[in-house]
């Protein structure tokens, strides 16, 4: 082109602009080409064979900037196109298109990254100059290309000495830190821009900064660029406000910790002391640069900002908190002692200076999960009784004149910090249980304060989590609190308030079983109290509802969170299962205990008031007279009743018939009622509602079994728990199975509408399957025809939700069919139904596979096809060899040697994940979808 232009005395320059014109679109469209694989290959090699050419061309354009070093050999139309910001930067762009298309490290890509980090070097000192010769534009474009290269990790892999000098020598000569400088002082925008090759430098060859930490040649390169790093991490200003460049180094601090303690790992002796001694000393310095940027701006600043600036602040502090935390797996106590001792030099906490005294507590809370139960040298200075009472926790009784909008603020702020560190270091209070009886107090006073609320129940919770034990003296105090909390009503949010029972409660569980009904009568009286007084005002009530429903709502949801947290230890139940003789010899005196008078009087409240509800004249009915029960208020009533369902001991437990008779009136009012004639009449949302109801039923057959009878009145008689359970599972199987019936347009599409009703309806039965199968025997023999009946048009249905569950159900069912199971008295009955509905379960199961379903589905498939092959094979070759040949099916696409040879692979492995691939391959051939992507 040049020649053509020389020839035909046309200007040089043009012919350049359409040269590189096309060196910065060609990478892009070459990538997009759909050429055949020789051609290709073909085009690939020539133009990696111009690219020295090429790149000698746009890094002549780009060195036009005045003060670059010359191109050598720089064609004409570059250096002249070079004169204009805007064509050095189309060169820049062109070299990152390059650069994405792909250079060869060996001969070309170091050059061209040593053109790049000079190129930057002069655009900043005209930035530093303010000659007007830099561009904004194109100092993004050359701190693009720059960026690109430097995160390249297949480099850093290959070339990490040759690039790590190169990149340490220009970081290190101190250009960055000036331009950072300039650009805080003027509020420029292009930070992020000068800052982009040092922080993807760090986070790509962090391996190769810790190696070469004590490396004589490096170590003072190395040392200027973590200097560099750490003044990245203090950049000026409040990040979110008035910054956002400080975040942007936390991930290397975090990446070169893990680096550092790998190294330490794998050197030996005291080949890591230097390396270790340099870290340290950064180190401190990063952790002098968090605090100091986790400090809030002032009040004037803080009050003036939006939600979105205060969101990226809080969100810059939660990722500076891990970075301390970083900082502290390399410092150790000499982070946590340096903390400490500034926390005490500051005297008692007050409003002057509160910023820097709450970033300090903020950094030690921070750390609060590192710091081991152990430490004995810094901890008991920072909370002795005499810094407790001194220093720390004086504040939280301090008050404000409420018209001072940023006193307010900044008092509210120092509070949530002290009572977080006192949460953060939880476990720590274990061992000084004298101090507990002075910190608990002093955290609940965050409650009387709507802004603390959220911090003081989280921090009473780390508290009462890891000192339950020791708390018992104070039980009594944290259960008066918990009354408190109840009486003083929204103004504790519902959420905290349930966190605050079952905190409580955990710590009234860790007490001798004989001491929890004393404990507990206070918070139950008023409990109990609260909840028929809400009944009796919704029973009164005029106008909407919904506001006291809601109200009646939390009242049981703190209920229930009661009884969450009075639940045994999942361990201490399956120890007792097992027949571990003192977890049994536990369960039983909690039994006994548990059957106070004052248990027993809350136990017949509570299902009096349920019962109450239940029967309100004032639900809404539909056409049919059913009761129309709020959602999530039906939902917090079975809660209730499922948290104390245990299968060990429970103080709210019920008693057996007590239970099915609640969950039995509640189906009778909301789901279906069955008439003089047994016909079930439906409530208008019974399919909404009995899911709920489901997962109640389910959790009743599963714990109340023989095996608790030492210590549960529940299963005292096996016999006739077994048969009402039966009755009920009855009930509910053929209800919902009747429902289902009822859509005209058939079962199918009713299970394919309602996936949730037939999810729940198999998980009940699976889980009876797998915990109590003997139960099945006193189903009614209806009830399970009906069930499997369902089953076989649940395996037509292509949702997820509605044939996982069913294909679980199956699979249990058929597993227990089979010779070799145990035997138990549901054996003949499961033998009977397979007989019966085997071959219809094989049928769509294979039809399924042939295509009828998506193949997202052939795992449940699967393992249903594979459960049948290794129970039933015999029988399953028979009906499968007659399915298999009839024509087209499952598929037209497979003939006869493609189903014979699935039908021959299939039964003759032992191996699930043979199975898996035999049924994906012939899937594959049904679906047609050799030789596409789906094979892969």
């Amino acid at each position: 082109m040049q020649e053509h232009a020389r020839s035909t005395g046309a200007d040089s320059a043009q012919a350049g602009f359409a040269i590189v014109d096309f060196l910065e679109v060609f990478p892009e469209e070459l990538n997009r080409t759909a050429l055949a694989a020789a051609q290709q290959g073909r085009l690939v090699q020539d133009v990696r064979a111009a690219l020295p050419l090429v790149l000698q061309i746009l890094t002549s354009v780009v060195r036009g900037l005045p003060g670059s070093v010359p191109a050598d050999n720089a064609p004409e139309f570059a250096q002249r196109l070079g004169q204009s910001a805007q064509w050095r930067t189309r060169a820049w762009k062109g070299i990152l298109q390059w650069l994405q298309f792909g250079i060869p490290g060996d001969s070309l890509f170091v050059p061209l990254l040593e053109v790049c980090l000079q190129q930057l070097r002069v655009l900043a000192a005209h930035r530093l100059r303010n000659d007007g010769l830099d561009d904004d534009d194109e100092i993004q474009a050359a701190s693009a290309a720059a960026d690109d290269m430097v995160s390249n990790m297949k480099v850093a892999a290959k070339y990490a000495r040759s690039v790590g000098a190169l990149v340490l020598e220009q970081l290190s000569q101190g250009w960055v830190v000036q331009i950072l400088d300039h650009s805080a002082r003027d509020d420029s925008q292009d930070a992020m821009a000068w800052s982009a090759v040092a922080i993807s430098f760090g986070e790509t060859y962090t391996d190769f900064i810790v190696s070469h930490m004590a490396d004589p040649g490096l170590s003072e390169s190395i040392g200027a660029y973590l200097q560099l790093m750490v003044a990245l991490t203090r950049y000026p200003g409040h990040h979110g406000f008035d910054e956002d460049v400080s975040d942007q180094p936390l991930n290397f601090w975090y990446l070169l910790q893990e680096a550092l303690l790998e190294y330490s790992y794998d050197s030996e002796g005291d080949a890591t002391i230097p390396t270790m001694e340099a870290a340290r000393r950064t180190y401190a310095e990063v952790l002098r640069a968090l605090v100091a940027k986790s400090a809030f701006p002032t009040a004037d600043t803080w009050l003036s900002a939006d939600r979105d600036t205060r969101e990226r602040f809080a969100s810059y502090r939660r990722e500076s908190g891990d970075a301390l935390l970083n900082a502290y797996y390399v410092l150790r106590g000499d982070m946590l002692g340096a903390l400490v001792d500034e926390v005490l030099s500051l005297g008692a906490l007050s409003l002057d200076d509160w910023q820097r005294a709450e970033a300090l507590l903020f950094a030690l809370r921070s750390i609060g999960e590192a710091v081991p139960v152990t430490e004995t040298e810094h901890l008991p200075r920072l909370f002795s009784a005499k810094a407790l009472s001194d220093q720390l926790l004086p504040v939280l009784q301090a008050r404000t004149d409420g018209s001072d909008r940023a006193a307010q603020w900044g008092l509210t702020s120092l509070q949530a910090a002290v009572i977080s560190l006192t949460g953060a270091y939880g476990e720590w209070w274990r061992e000084r249980a004298e101090l507990l009886a002075v910190v608990v107090p002093s955290v609940a006073t965050g409650l009387h304060e709507p802004a603390l609320v959220p911090t003081a129940v989280a921090a009473l919770r780390r508290i009462c989590e890891n000192c339950r034990e020791q708390l018992g003296s104070a039980a009594s105090s944290l259960v008066q609190l918990a009354c408190d909390v109840l009486r003083a009503g929204a103004a504790v949010p519902a959420r905290e308030q349930q966190r605050i029972f079952e905190s409580v409660a955990e710590v009234v569980l860790a007490q001798p079983p004989d001491t929890h009904a004393t404990m507990l009568e206070p918070l139950t009286s008023v409990l109990l109290s609260a909840l028929h007084t809400d009944v009796t005002q919704l029973e009164t009530v005029h106008g909407s509802p919904e506001p006291q429903i809601a109200v009646l709502t939390d009242r049981l949801r703190l209920a229930e969170a009661l009884a969450r947290g009075l639940q045994f230890a999942d361990d201490i139940e399956e120890h007792a299962l097992a027949g571990d003789a003192d977890a049994v010899a536990a369960l039983v005196f909690a039994a006994q205990c548990y059957q106070s008078a004052s248990l027993q009087a809350f136990r017949n409240g509570l299902l009096g008031v349920q019962s109450r509800i239940l029967a309100l004249p004032e639900w809404p009915r539909d056409t049919a007279g059913m009761v129309q029960l709020d959602d999530v208020l039906l939902e917090s009533m079975l809660a209730v009743v499922n948290s104390a369902v245990r299968r060990g001991p429970h103080a709210f437990a019920l008693a057996f018939s007590d239970a099915v008779t609640f969950v039995g009136s509640m189906w009778t009012a909301v789901v279906a009622r069955v008439g003089a004639d047994g016909t079930p009449t439906f409530g208008a949302r019974w399919a909404d509602q009995c899911p709920a109801l489901l997962q109640s039923i389910a959790q009743l057959a599963t714990v109340a079994a023989p095996a608790t009878a030492a210590w549960s009145a529940a299963a005292s008689n096996s016999d006739e728990t077994d048969r009402v359970l039966g009755a009920v599972i009855t009930r509910a199987i053929g209800d919902v199975c009747a429902g289902l019936a009822c859509d005209a347009s058939g079962l199918a599409v009713a299970i394919e509408q309602q996936p949730v009703v037939s999810e729940y309806v198999f998980d009940l039965s699976t889980r009876v399957l797998q915990t109590r199968p003997a139960l099945l025997a006193c189903v009614d023999h209806t009830a399970t025809a009906r069930l499997c009946e369902l089953s076989v048009h649940a395996l037509t249905v292509p949702s997820r939700l509605a044939l996982k569950p069913t294909a679980y159900f199956l699979t249990a069912l058929i597993r227990l069919s089979g010779g070799s199971a145990r035997s138990t008295p549901a054996t003949p009955l499961l033998q009977a139904l397979w007989a019966e509905y085997g071959a219809a379960w094989l049928r769509a199961a294979l039809a399924g596979i042939g295509g009828a379903l998506p193949r997202s589905l052939l795992p449940n498939l699967t393992e249903l096809l594979f459960a049948m092959a290794r129970n039933h094979l015999h029988t399953v070759k028979s009906w499968m060899t007659e399915l298999l040949a009839q024509p087209a099916f499952p598929s037209p696409h497979a003939d006869a040697a493609a189903k014979r040879n699935f039908q021959q692979q299939l039964l003759g492995t032992r191996s699930f994940v043979r199975a898996k691939a035999v049924v994906g391959e012939f899937s594959i051939q049904c679906r047609n979808l050799q030789g596409t992507a789906y094979v892969a």
